[in-house]
């Protein structure tokens, strides 16, 4: 595969978004707990999907879904954390659903390049819980030597274009039943970015995490 490095190289690579990453953080007065996707999260993500309304599936999936088969929970759990990486957000509290997955994979024709996607149930949707994770998985995409997202979306999904663009200034190129963005990390004020995640996550903020 494109990008394969051998363990010892990745784990040395890796300084903060390695597998077993996982910590706590509040934002709009809601507290979570956010860690590396791993194989234990099937249920979380199976579950999901009743907490997203049709038009949420349909912008995040382009289509319509009402569960998940087996083959598709493994290929969303089962990461080897280099080429496949993926954050998941939990409610911290009761009745700890799974609310949020942000998830890049890299291109195997460009390995410089991943696919990104983001999942949020509609509850909270619109709270700035998208954009710390794009910021997030910036930090972790530099770790992996990735310097360029690219997202592939419904031409009605103005939610996120609205966050890409609040990234950078993203190349566009439209086709008849979908759009794709491509944004340029090189461009990102990482200083910046830390600052802003560190707001949320102090650990980053204060320089935790080497570049």
């Amino acid at each position: 595969m494109v990008g394969k490095e051998s363990t010892k190289v990745v784990d040395q690579r890796m300084r903060l978004f390695y597998p077993e990453f996982r910590t706590s953080f509040s934002l709009n007065g809601r507290n979570f707990s956010i860690a590396s996707l791993t194989p234990a999260d099937r249920a979380q993500i199976q579950a999901g999907l009743r907490y997203m309304s049709h038009e949420s599936i349909r912008n995040r999936f382009m289509g319509s879904k009402k569960e998940f088969t087996e083959k598709e929970l493994d290929y969303l759990t089962s990461l080897d954390g280099w080429n496949h990486y993926a954050l998941g957000v939990e409610e911290a509290d009761a009745p700890h659903r799974g609310v949020a997955v942000i998830r890049m994979v890299r291109s195997e024709s460009k390995p410089d390049e991943a696919e990104v996607a983001i999942t949020i149930i509609d509850e909270y949707q619109k709270l700035g819980l998208g954009s710390f994770l794009l910021d997030l998985m910036v930090l972790a995409a530099k770790e992996r030597d990735i310097f360029y997202f690219s997202f592939t979306f419904l031409p009605q999904n103005e939610g996120i274009v609205r966050l890409i663009e609040k990234k950078g200034v993203p190349w566009l190129k439209r086709s008849h039943d979908s759009v794709r963005m491509v944004l340029s990390l090189r461009d990102l004020n990482l200083d910046e970015l830390r600052k802003r995640v560190g707001l949320i996550l102090p650990e980053i903020g204060n320089g935790h995490l080497k570049t």
